[in-house]
Order: structure tokens, then C-alpha cells, then sequence
């Protein structure tokens, strides 16, 4: 029994061990499935028969341990009594490092034997055989089959076994799958003036490395990098699956507006992702108008307000802009000539200027500020004032004022020699001063008119006589504090009082003043 089951073996699994062992596993060795007993312990060394049983063992397929795929061993009572139960054990081991497949069992008994149970059950049974599917067998592994029975009667029970099997070569290889994402972020809304935070994180969300990877940043019309360029590149290099880098650059806006920013990441594997985040660019934009009070008219002059008294001039500051203007200040210069006297709203005397803090001015808000001015002098004056906020560009606005000076002029005229005698001439000596009143005097005029017991001479500063009148040129500017002194020679005709009269005008004053200097002649 144990030579025919050897051989029979061999010959049915020598092909198919050499052929699967030459190849490997197929997909459907792989899949196959099938239900087999429960492992047994690795495999002992052949230990000794227990007393009453002995173990005979079957190397497949060569027969020699050493170079066989499968050991069966099987123990058997030396002697049994007829009608009483006995076990028949079967134990199957894997001889090798690899998994053997489809192995199957069948055993078979003559009719001396009769069956009454098996452990596992067998999965076919007929005509004195039974079969065990056992399936896949790992290395080094074993598995192990008890059938019970009796003998019907005095002799002997012979029973074989055979197995078959196909042993498998397998080797699993890893298979990966490159990805690429990318995230980016910006802030919702920046001003201008500030740098856009620029938030770019690229991950590898694959089972494999990613080699050479870049990330570009292709920026929109309007925005460029701190150094002024178009586009930001950064080289990642190589990222393990679930390594992610975090790479960051700051932008800045040419214009206000909206702008949608994508970027690109890739690898050498040919993957690639976008992502793209969008930014509002805002400022602030500021306005400054000036107001100043309504001019009076007097005398035919059209002016702000007389020297010494004050007056109030007013400055709006808007913000046109769509974002606020924070720390907004308004500077006024105070002009030359004029005193500052009091502000609304906090302003203030700074060196020479008038300055308000504003505080933020939200989009489309506007803020009205006035202060109070004297003038010591007359004359036009200009007020330059400048806005200027946190990221707004300053804004400028001028205004005048007139301040109107009172003329205040003094005539005086001196004859010297006086008395004088018929025939004689005295020299009258005329000083025009302008005194005062903060007021220059223009196109000042003096005349000497003599009477008829007088008669003009020599004059002075090329004054013209014409009959008894004589007439200096006209002054364009007689400053304050300065004076005219013109002179006239008259010579008496008759004994007498006799006045001669001297008139002044100006440009602003056509009225004029008059002089008479009694000059008594005998």
C-alpha cells in the first residue's frame, strides 16, 4: 500500500510542482478559496511511535524530505478488537517556504472497515472512499484528519491514502498612486499700501514620493510680487506620500480691485493641481475744500474783513475712497500777516501751522473744521491746506482772503521864510506820510494850487506847473511808515494872509485831503 500510494502520487503532481514552481501564482490560485481544518503546530521533528500505535510517513513527490513539497503521516493502532472503535490519524505538513495549493486528501479502506465518524468531515464520500478538500497550505504548516471506525471482523483492515497538490510561487507587488493638492489662501480685503499675505500649501495626498515639484504663481494685471514681478516660483523637491510644505510670499496691488489669483503645483510623476483664492484691493482717497467768508464792498472795494477784526475760514475733508482713512490730519500754514486765534475740533497751533487730528474717515464720510484769523496788515492772503491719512495720498486746496487796511495820512506843509515882503519868495516844504492803518497807499497825488496874490516857482521831483496849479508824478506805493517830502517856491504879489492850498488823493481814496498854509506878506 505505502510503495502504490508513493508512486501514484508522484506521478500525478511531479508535472504540476515543476510547471507552478517554474511560473508563479495566477490570479485565480490567488483568489481561490477553500474551506480546510484548523492549522496544526509547526512541524516537529519525527518523534517516537506511542506504545500500541505506530506512524507510517510518505515524503511527495520525491520521496525524500528534503527536496518534497508534502509529508503525509499516518497512525494506526497495531491492533485493534473487532467491533471496538479505533482512530485513524492523517497529518498532512508543508515541507516548504512556500504556500501549496489545492491540497486534497482521499483516503480508502476495504470492506473489513466500517466507518462511523471523521474530523473534519470528509467533503465527498462513496463506494469506501473519502475525500478532504483541505485547500491551501502555509509554509511550514500542517493539517491534521481523524476518522474513527471498527473492524467487522477477526483478519486485518487495510486503508490507503493519497494526495494531491499544487504548490504555488507567489511575490506581491506594491502598487502606488501619485497625487498632488494644493492649497491657497489670501485675505478677503487689503489697502493699497499694505503687502498681501500670500499662504500657498502643497501636499502629497498619494502612496507615492513625488519627485522635482514646483509650485507657480502666475499673479493677474495689477499685482506683483515684492520685487516686481509677474509670477512667484517656488521649487518644492521631493515630498513623501502625506508631506506637505507650506510656502509663503507677500504681493502688492498697482491698482484697487478685485483680482482672482490661480496657482499651479506639479511633479515629475505628471501629476498636477490648482488652486486659486481672490483679494479686494481697497484704499482710501481723500478731498479738501475750502471755504472763506463773503466779501464786503466798500468805497468800490471788495474785501474779506478790516485789519483787527477776525474772521473765520472753514476746510472739508472727504473720503471719496472705499476703504478708511485712519489718522487722517489736516495742516493748514498760517499765512504771513495773519494771526491764528482759535480752531474747532481740537485743532491746534503747530510751529507756524494750524494741524487737526481727523481720526479714521470711514468711506464717504466727511469731516468740517474752521478757524479764527485776525490780519495786522492789509493785503491778499493764502491759505494752502493739506490732508493726508494712513495708505491716502495727500490732498491740497487754496483759498484767499482780503484784509483791508484804513488809510490814515498825514499832510503836513512848512513856508519858510514867513513873513515875507512883496516880491519875496518863501519855499513851502510838503511831507505825505502814510501813518498807519495796515494799508500801502498807491498812486499817490499831490498839488500845490496858489492863490492870485501868489505865484508858483521852482518845484521839486519834476512836478509839472501849469498857471497857479503845480502837480507832482504819481507814487504807485508809498509803504506804511514812509513819507513824501516834496518842495515848491512862491512868491507874494500882494501884501496880505495868503493860503496856499495842497491837496493829496490815493487810488482808494479820490477825495482829497486838504492843506492850507498861510504864508503873510507886507
Amino acid at each position: 500500500m505505502k510503495k502504490s500510494t508513493v508512486q501514484m502520487n508522484c506521478l500525478l503532481t511531479a508535472a504540476a510542482v515543476l510547471a507552478i514552481l517554474g511560473v508563479g501564482c495566477t490570479a485565480q490560485q490567488q483568489a481561490r478559496q477553500t474551506k480546510a481544518p484548523p492549522p496544526a503546530a509547526a512541524q516537529p521533528a519525527p518523534a517516537a511511535a506511542t506504545p500500541g500505535f505506530r506512524t507510517v510517513a510518505a515524503a511527495f513527490p520525491t520521496g525524500n524530505r528534503q527536496t518534497s513539497v508534502l509529508l503525509v503521516e499516518k497512525t494506526v493502532p497495531t491492533e485493534v478488537l473487532a467491533g471496538q472503535p479505533f482512530d485513524v490519524v492523517y497529518k498532512i505538513s508543508n515541507l516548504t517556504d512556500l504556500l501549496v495549493q489545492d491540497v486534497t486528501l482521499t483516503a480508502t479502506a476495504d470492506k473489513n472497515f466500517r466507518g462511523q465518524d471523521a474530523t473534519p468531515e470528509p467533503d465527498k464520500m462513496g463506494d469506501g472512499e473519502a475525500t478532504w478538500v483541505i485547500g491551501d497550505l502555509p509554509p511550514r504548516q500542517s493539517r491534521e484528519i481523524r476518522v474513527r471506525g471498527s473492524a467487522l471482523d477477526e483478519g486485518t483492515v487495510t486503508g490507503c491514502g493519497t494526495v494531491t497538490f499544487n504548490p504555488v510561487l507567489c511575490e506581491t507587488i506594491k502598487v502606488v498612486k501619485p497625487a498632488i493638492e494644493l492649497a491657497k489662501t489670501m485675505p478677503a480685503q487689503v489697502i493699497q499700501c499694505e503687502p498681501i499675505p500670500v499662504r500657498l500649501v502643497v501636499r502629497n495626498n498619494g502612496s507615492s514620493a513625488l519627485t522635482n515639484g514646483r509650485v507657480t504663481d502666475n499673479l493677474p494685471a495689477g499685482l506683483q510680487t515684492e520685487s516686481g514681478q509677474s509670477t512667484a516660483t517656488f521649487e518644492v523637491g521631493t515630498l513623501a506620500p502625506g508631506e506637505s510644505k507650506e510656502l509663503t510670499f507677500n504681493a502688492s496691488a498697482t491698482r484697487t480691485g478685485k483680482f482672482v489669483n490661480p496657482a499651479r503645483a506639479t511633479s515629475a510623476q505628471g501629476v498636477e493641481a490648482t488652486a486659486q483664492a481672490s483679494v479686494t484691493v481697497v484704499k482710501p482717497v481723500l478731498t479738501v475744500a475750502c471755504e472763506v467768508p463773503a466779501e464786503k464792498e466798500m468805497a468800490g472795494q471788495r474785501f474779506t474783513e478790516f485789519i483787527g477784526r477776525p474772521f473765520e475760514v472753514c476746510w472739508t475733508v472727504k473720503n471719496t475712497g472705499d476703504a478708511v482713512s485712519a489718522n487722517t490730519i489736516l495742516e493748514v500754514p498760517v499765512p504771513s500777516g495773519l494771526t491764528f486765534r482759535s480752531a474747532t475740533d481740537g485743532g491746534a497751533a503747530s510751529g507756524a501751522n494750524v494741524v487737526w487730528n481727523l481720526g479714521a474717515l470711514a468711506p464717504g464720510a466727511s469731516k468740517k473744521v474752521c478757524a479764527t484769523f485776525t490780519g495786522a496788515n492789509g493785503g491778499n492772503c493764502t491759505f494752502t491746506a493739506s490732508t493726508k491719512g494712513v495708505c491716502a495720498a495727500q490732498a491740497t486746496t487754496t483759498c484767499s482772503v482780503i484784509v483791508q487796511g484804513i488809510s490814515a495820512i498825514l499832510v503836513e506843509v512848512v513856508d519858510d521864510p514867513d513873513p515875507i515882503q512883496v516880491g519875496e519868495e518863501t519855499t513851502y516844504t510838503i511831507r505825505v506820510t502814510n501813518q498807519g492803518g495796515g494799508l500801502d497807499l498807491n498812486d499817490v497825488v499831490v498839488k500845490a494850487i496858489f492863490p492870485d496874490e501868489m505865484a508858483p516857482g521852482a518845484a521839486s521831483h519834476g512836478a509839472q506847473v501849469v498857471g497857479k496849479t503845480v502837480t507832482w508824478p504819481a507814487v504807485a506805493n508809498l509803504p506804511l511808515k514812509q513819507t513824501l517830502t516834496y518842495t515848491v517856491k512862491g512868491k507874494a504879489l500882494k501884501a496880505g494872509d495868503n493860503r496856499v492850498r495842497f491837496e493829496v488823493t490815493t487810488r482808494h481814496r479820490t477825495a482829497p485831503i486838504v492843506e492850507l498854509e498861510s504864508t503873510t506878506a507886507y
